[in-house]
C-alpha cells in the first residue's frame, strides 16, 4: 500500500486494502505502524481488522493518497509531478523530508529544533543562494544540487 510513500497519486479505478487479516496474518514491513500515522488510529484499525477493499476516493479522503486522477491520465500526471519535483533543489527536498519524518514523532519543541538544524544546513548551500538570487532578480532558479 502507499503508506510509506512521500506523495501518492491513484487512478480513479484503483482499489486498496490491508487484506493480511483475511489469510490469518498481520500487516508487516511497517503496515501496523505507518498506516495509523497516515490515516489515524481508528481508521487504520478498521482497515487492518476488516481487510476490506476501499476506493481511491476513500484513500484520498483518509489522506492515504494525495490525488485521484483519471485512469488514462495517471502516468502523465505522475511524470508531470516528477518533472516538477526535479526542478527543485535536491538537497533542500531531502532536508525537508528528513525534518518532516523526524519531527512527526517528536514534541513540537523538538520538531522545531529539527527544522532549525535542517534550515541551518541548507542556508549555506549554492542552491539556497541561487534560489534567493533568482527570487530577487525575478527569474527562475537553476539548481545544481550543491
Amino acid at each position: 500500500m502507499t503508506e510509506s510513500t512521500h506523495i501518492a497519486l491513484a487512478a480513479e479505478s484503483a482499489t486498496f486494502s490491508k487484506a493480511e487479516i483475511n489469510i490469518g496474518i498481520i500487516p508487516t514491513f511497517g503496515g501496523t505502524q505507518r498506516l495509523p500515522r497516515n490515516v489515524g488510529r481508528k481508521a487504520a484499525i478498521e482497515l487492518i481488522l476488516t481487510g476490506r477493499a476501499f476506493t481511491s476516493k476513500e484513500a484520498a479522503s483518509l489522506g492515504l493518497i494525495n490525488r485521484v486522477v483519471a485512469d488514462a491520465d495517471l502516468l502523465k500526471e505522475a511524470i508531470t509531478l516528477a518533472n516538477e519535483l526535479a526542478t527543485k533543489p535536491p538537497l533542500t527536498l531531502a532536508a525537508a523530508l528528513a525534518a518532516i519524518h523526524r519531527g512527526m514523532d517528536a514534541s513540537i519543541d523538538d520538531g522545531l529544533a529539527i527544522e532549525e538544524a535542517a534550515f541551518a544546513r541548507i542556508v549555506p548551500t549554492l542552491d539556497a543562494q541561487e534560489g534567493v538570487a533568482a527570487f530577487v532578480e525575478k527569474r527562475r532558479p537553476t539548481f545544481v544540487g550543491k
